[in-house]
């Protein structure tokens, strides 16, 4: 009958409708998932046993800073093309950054935010990871920013311990225009002076090894001997008491700063420390 057509087409007009509507939602969830994509579950994840050298450079600092691996477990840090040994627990600490660096939070997604966070050519510091002459990554670490914990969490913790606010950095991979926030204080390991990267350790000895100091001053010499569980002082015995102080002074020695490489030497050294074991 006419009205069983006219209902078969007006059927087929709204299941037409219902495509199409379901198509348009399709579409757009296709769009948004692949926008959610771009969003990189990690920014930097690389094996740290395959660098070898870590360039750090900020205009913005005046940092120019090269580290360089010269052994399994060696490195130099160089600038302004003078070499010292570096302190391998900092490079282990920048090394880290790069084990697996995830981000909180996609920050800006455009260039001209990059000055805003401070990862930027002009505003940034720039770390690139290299094994041998093959870049691993060349990032811009930018600036940070601090959250207090909520006041409510302070007061339950303060039996117990103080909570640590939330520390958040902003960085830019090179090749990217995204900027993402990440946990941590990130910055914090690149500092503008090379001495800040060097050796500091005078001395790190395991305590129980020492069995000999000799002391060499200008007009005399002292030997201070362990023997058995007693500290002989050129044949005499020694207070147990003064020399375990001592020891604890020394076993670990780590210089506080270093004279200047243009300061004239006016003598050879007038005393000397040789530690035995």
């Amino acid at each position: 009958s006419l009205n069983s057509m006219f209902n078969t087409s007006s059927n087929s007009k709204v299941l037409i409708i219902i495509l199409i509507v379901l198509g348009g939602i399709y579409y757009i969830s296709t769009l948004t998932d692949s926008n959610d994509r771009s969003f990189r579950d990690v920014i930097v994840a690389i094996d740290t046993a395959r660098v070898t050298e870590i360039d750090i450079n900020s205009s913005k600092d005046n940092l120019n800073i090269k580290l360089t691996k010269t052994g399994n477990y060696d490195w130099e840090v160089s600038s302004a093309g003078i070499s010292y040994p570096a302190d391998k627990s900092i490079v282990n600490s920048i090394l880290a950054q790069y084990k697996e660096m995830k981000p909180k939070r996609i920050a800006a997604t455009t260039e001209n935010k990059w000055t805003d966070y401070e990862v930027s050519d002009s505003t940034g510091t720039n770390v690139i990871l290299k094994d041998g002459n093959d870049e691993l990554t060349n990032i811009w670490i930018g600036k940070f920013s601090y959250t207090q914990p909520p006041q409510s969490a302070q007061q339950q913790q303060f039996q117990q311990q103080q909570q640590r606010g939330i520390m958040t950095s902003f960085v830019r991979l090179a090749d990217d225009k995204d900027v993402y926030a990440v946990e941590g204080f990130l910055k914090m390991s690149y500092q503008n002076d090379v001495n800040s990267y060097r050796n500091k350790s005078l001395a790190k000895i395991n305590k129980d090894d020492i069995s000999k100091l000799e002391f060499n001053y200008p007009d005399r010499k002292i030997s201070l001997t362990r023997e058995g569980t007693q500290w002989m002082m050129n044949g005499q015995p020694a207070d147990s008491a003064n020399t375990v102080k001592y020891l604890n002074k020394i076993y670990r020695l780590n210089s506080s700063n270093f004279v200047d490489q243009s300061t004239q030497k006016l003598s050879d050294a007038t005393y000397k420390l040789s530690i035995e074991g």
